[in-house]
């Protein structure tokens, strides 16, 4: 690949933004877009650190190749930014960004490219404890496992409502769906994940 987004990790929980409060993580977006649209790569790194482990989980879940999907993340958050100026004043990143990310993704499922591209190297947990990153390292490829076995619209509507806080109306935006539809996703999905990771526990949505 010719170029790379700013400041891309790993796949792991990114460390710039682990200190962050459970609140709503995207309620600084539309400032940080706006820094973006005035030139600041340092606040589309944050954004990247901020979306691409679950991006990395979408694209894996549709393309189901790691390479592919660590291409396609890398192509996504490119694409973005060279399209960042297309957000309105006001607008968060999220959703637009997964807009961009699924479409990238889908045009490179069929076009069956993206064989030979170099990995992204995996630096950003250094310093970290190797019992609490082989650990981590474990669960978060059995979580992932688990998502890229679900539908393409159930493992998108778990990822953004559970794992990224979004509503039912934006991820409805996001997969050009109804609303009603995006509730039925989310709670197949969640019965789907949690049988395959061996969870006795009904779906209580």
């Amino acid at each position: 690949m010719a170029s790379k987004p700013p400041a891309t990790a790993g796949h792991g929980p990114p460390s710039g933004e682990a200190s962050e409060p459970d609140v709503d993580r995207g309620a600084d977006e539309p400032e940080l877009v706006e820094a973006v649209q005035n030139g600041d790569a340092g606040a589309y790194s944050r954004l990247v650190a901020r979306y691409m482990d679950p991006a990395y989980a979408v694209a894996l879940g549709i393309l189901r190749n790691e390479h592919d999907a660590e291409d396609a993340v890398q192509a996504a958050f490119i694409r973005a930014l060279d399209r960042i100026g297309q957000l309105r004043p006001g607008s968060r990143f999220g959703p637009w960004f997964y807009r961009v990310l699924r479409s990238t993704c889908l045009n490179l499922r069929r076009r069956e490219m993206l064989r030979s591209h170099p990995e992204v190297p995996d630096t950003a947990r250094a310093g970290d404890d190797p019992h609490r990153e082989l650990e981590r390292r474990q669960q978060r490829e059995r979580i992932l496992d688990a998502l890229s076995q679900l539908p393409e619209r159930q493992r998108t509507a778990v990822m953004m409502y559970d794992l990224e806080g979004y509503d039912h109306a934006e991820i409805a935006e996001v997969l050009d769906i109804a609303v009603g539809t995006s509730r039925a996703n989310l709670h197949h999905g969640r019965q789907a994940l949690r049988k395959i990771l061996g969870d006795p526990r009904g779906d209580a949505e």
